[in-house]
């Protein structure tokens, strides 16, 4: 009866300390977006930016072609480019020329402007660097818009387009702008998943942009409708950036920065990882210069259709690995220099193939093949970012973006004087050159990948040893003061020693 009672008593007691729990409410579909937003910040911008930054490479780069062309010969020539060999070499040539003139009138400017940028953010504000990017690429397009409607205008306009670019920080100052931004509202364990997304935007645009320029060429046959959409992106992320971001000495700093003395190796860290950024970007800019022109030659003959859909396949196959695998790679604690080492070995394999790439299969195979090379930057970026204080990235950044300019410069030097010395002998030279040098950043990440790691197990053994296991404490003391001196000739030394053990023994068991 008493047992019944009790178990009444409790079943009340449960009842009314439920009846005054409060119960918590399931978060409806609008707030679980609404959180996810909170999120996102700088995403938006570098996706609308580099979205409008790849529908204009292709199609600047076709407006480069035509208009060195019809500076050169009649309309009747250019609509019969291929089959005339020696008006198809002038405007190889030239095309490729003014294309290093326009990389150099935007890279030159933009590394004064982006070290000031970047010492800027970190002493004031993070946000107001990200619009001036977008606003020297409203004034470029407006050139390009200008050249397209009008046929005297020559092509050398472009150099003054890249130049209004450049004085405004050029796409590298984007890069670093949101670079920092996301490396200060992030912590250090996320940030690495944080960039990773950040890169992927750039992946993202230069999947969308590209098919989205060649699908407007091809409807409205004007370059002018597409620079003029192009424009209308980056007017989006001037007010992306005023209404939703807002809240209503400095190239010294930058290198005192990167070069200053730092513990644990730091210092060298940055030049390793500087060094790998620096050749990365060199192959990447050389081989985006040269990659339209390869394949408007012999044998491929690909129209500027063609080209764009290559090109969004490319970037969207990169994009598409990187989102989809950045969170296994962290959930299976890849370190970042063992990724960027697949990336590598991935981009290379892919410009192998590029090189030797005789027809339009072959060519759509590359994306594949290099499907990984998305996982070099991202990796030597949040490495980089782990090397400096909070109060240091935007310098840092301002400083790997200059040398990331000067690679696109050097690349754009290097491969557009390369392509037609070396085209009539081996029209894929260049691509191979790039996976040669490619092997240096592998080695050098390799050696880094082999030192962290052996520094991280040293310094896991000096943490066991000061401060190892209750267990193996014990083990160690008793092993150490076991009765082995009881058997001493002496007595009374004996009698003390197995005196010692006992002491030893209960205070190991009063421990536990």
């Amino acid at each position: 009866m008493e047992r019944s009672v009790s178990d009444a008593s409790s079943t009340d007691l449960v009842a009314s300390v439920e009846s005054f729990t409060p119960s918590t409410p399931a978060a409806s579909p609008l707030e679980k977006f609404k959180k996810a937003l909170c999120i996102v910040t700088v995403e938006p911008v570098l996706f609308m930016y580099m979205l409008a930054t790849f529908m204009q490479y292709s199609v600047f780069q076709d407006l480069v072609y035509q208009k060195t062309c019809q500076s050169n010969f009649n309309s009747s020539v250019c609509q019969n480019l291929n089959n005339n060999s020696y008006a198809l070499d002038v405007v190889q040539e030239q095309a490729s020329h003014w294309i290093l003139g326009s990389t150099a009138a935007l890279t030159i400017p933009s590394i004064i402007v982006a070290n000031y940028l970047g010492s800027y953010s970190d002493l004031y504000d993070r946000k107001w660097p990200l619009l001036f990017p977008a606003c020297g690429m409203v004034l470029a397009s407006i050139v390009y818009i200008l050249m397209s409607l009008y046929d005297f205008i020559p092509v050398s306009m472009i150099v003054l387009a890249s130049f209004l670019s450049g004085i405004f920080g050029g796409f590298v100052s984007c890069i670093m702008s949101v670079m920092s931004y996301i490396s200060a509202v992030s912590s250090e364990e996320s940030r690495s998943l944080r960039v990773a997304m950040l890169e992927a935007m750039t992946f993202c645009g230069g999947t969308v942009g590209p098919f989205i320029g060649g699908a407007l060429l091809g409807s409205t046959g004007s370059h002018a409708a597409v620079f003029l959409v192009i424009m209308a992106f980056y007017v989006l992320v001037i007010l992306y950036v005023i209404f939703l971001l807002f809240s209503c000495h400095h190239f010294q700093s930058s290198l005192q920065t990167c070069f200053k003395q730092r513990p644990n190796s730091r210092r060298r860290n940055l030049l390793i990882l500087i060094a790998c950024a620096l050749i990365t970007m060199t192959v990447t800019a050389g081989e985006m210069d040269v990659a339209y022109l390869f394949t408007k030659d012999d044998p491929l003959n690909w129209s500027y259709e063609t080209y764009s859909y290559y090109f969004g396949l490319k970037f969207g196959v990169g994009a598409l690995s990187l989102i989809a695998l950045s969170p296994v790679v962290r959930r299976l604690n890849f370190q970042e220099a063992f990724t960027c080492c697949i990336g590598l070995v991935s981009k290379a394999a892919g410009l192998v193939l590029h090189g030797f790439a005789t027809t339009t299969v072959m060519m759509f195979c590359v994306p594949f093949l290099s499907m990984f090379n998305t996982f070099c930057l991202p990796s030597i970026r949040s490495l980089l970012s782990k090397q400096v204080e909070p109060n240091e990235l935007g310098k840092l950044f301002a400083f790997v973006a200059s040398i990331e300019n000067i690679c696109t410069l050097l690349g754009s030097i290097v491969f557009n004087v390369l392509y037609p010395l070396t085209r009539s002998i081996f029209r894929g030279f260049t691509f191979e050159l790039a996976a040669a040098l490619l092997v240096i950043p592998l080695i050098l990440m390799r050696w880094s990948f082999y030192f962290w790691r052996r520094k991280k197990s040293k310094k896991s053994c000096a943490a066991e040893k000061t401060d190892p296991h209750p267990h193996a404490i014990c083990y160690f003391l008793l092993q150490d003061l076991r009765p082995k001196s009881v058997f001493s000739q002496s007595g009374s030394r004996a009698s003390v020693e197995t005196g010692t053990i006992r002491n030893v023994r209960s205070s190991v068991n009063d421990h536990f």
